[in-house]
């Protein structure tokens, strides 16, 4: 069966273990110091996919300890978490509590909902034109690729951080939908060309501007509950990664005041 996906709502879980994969091999349990995959019936662990990394964290009962190191998935729907156990063994239909890294989350959290904020903040300043080419969403930073012909200025630059700011700042509850597809697009919401949907997509509406939404994109990853969480946002370079495509990358909350702190220190050197 598939795995249930409840990280939406959930940073733990009771899970029942239900594959091992170790050395390539499906396996019965999975002993200390082994490293390997385990699929669970249900999982708050983000699988990576749409640029956004996947979740870490813990699996743990009573004898056993596994660090999950990275999530990933397959065939859309199987969440395979890759680590090692620190402590004890574990068996098929053995149960657990999946922890995620809630802080890692977090921050994972404020980027990828600024990366909307950033879309939508860039088609106002720059044009429709501008539309997502690709996107890398860590705990660290941001990065963003769009369509885009030319370098753009200074000025620029501090137009759309200071609209995403603006927007952060409204602290407004980020609103998400589950709705047709079809629905969804015809009400203003933004698809990724060549990127397929189901017949029922997720909407993440966020802000708001002249009397109507700022970002409103269908999106299966994780945002924060509110614009506010993401406290500020500073564009940290822009650059050109082929013909007609440019690259920016920032960072959000707390990584802000270490970014500015470090700038700070190289121009005194």
């Amino acid at each position: 069966e598939p795995t249930d996906f409840i990280g939406y709502q959930q940073i733990k879980s009771e899970s029942i273990v239900l594959k091992i994969i170790t050395n390539n091999n499906i396996a019965e349990e999975i002993n200390i110091g082994d490293k390997g995959y385990i699929i669970l019936n249900q999982t708050p662990f983000y699988g990576e996919s749409g640029g956004q990394i996947g979740d870490s964290g813990t699996f743990s009962n009573n004898h056993f300890l596994f660090n999950v190191e990275k999530t990933t998935k397959i065939f859309g729907n199987y969440f395979l978490h890759w680590g090692e156990v620190k402590k004890g063994k574990i068996s098929i239909n053995d149960q657990v509590t999946a922890s995620i890294e809630i802080e890692k989350r977090n921050l994972i959290r404020n980027n990828h909902s600024s990366t909307h904020l950033l879309h939508s903040s860039l088609r106002k300043v720059l044009g429709k034109h501008v539309t997502q080419k690709g996107s890398l969403v860590n705990e660290d930073k941001l990065r963003f690729d769009f369509s885009h012909n030319e370098p753009i200025p200074d000025k620029q630059i501090t137009t759309i951080e200071s609209l995403v700011n603006k927007i952060i700042e409204q602290k407004n509850d980020v609103e998400t939908q589950i709705m047709d597809y079809e629905k969804a697009v015809n009400d203003g919401a933004m698809a990724l060309f060549g990127e397929k949907y189901e017949n029922e997509v997720r909407v993440i509406t966020m802000g708001k501007y002249e009397n109507s939404f700022f970002s409103k994109e269908l999106c299966g990853g994780t945002h924060v509950k509110n614009t506010g969480d993401i406290s500020k946002f500073k564009i940290i370079s822009q650059s050109s990664i082929a013909s007609g495509i440019r690259r920016i990358e920032a960072v959000t909350n707390l990584k802000v005041d270490k970014y500015l702190e470090i700038q700070k220190i190289k121009n005194t050197e």
